[in-house]
């Protein structure tokens, strides 16, 4: 297995495992009274952005072109570290 193909499949499988936590705190924020889940609204739909750009880079990356696929890998880095933050500041929030 090349290590191009093995670093997208990692990263797939860090992607499901983030999928994961963001429905559990998905979870959290419905067991929160009204007021509350209005305010988590708004964090829930900027991390579920977040994710769907960071798929969608992860998905180029993975039909990159070995020529592109050093530039698009740093995109997708920086990407995949802003949503993997965001989830770690929102849980943060519900301690």
């Amino acid at each position: 297995m090349s290590k191009r193909k093995a670093y997208i499949q990692k990263m797939e499988a860090q992607l499901h495992e983030l999928d994961a936590r963001m429905d559990e705190l998905e979870a959290k924020y419905d067991k929160r009274s009204a007021d509350a889940k209005i305010q988590y609204q708004d964090t829930i739909r900027k991390l579920q952005g977040k994710r769907d750009a960071t798929q969608k880079r992860l998905t180029d990356l993975r039909n990159s072109t070995d020529e592109a696929w050093k530039e698009l890998k740093g995109g997708f880095e920086a990407s995949w570290k802003e949503l993997r933050n965001s989830v770690e500041r929102a849980a943060s929030k519900l301690k």
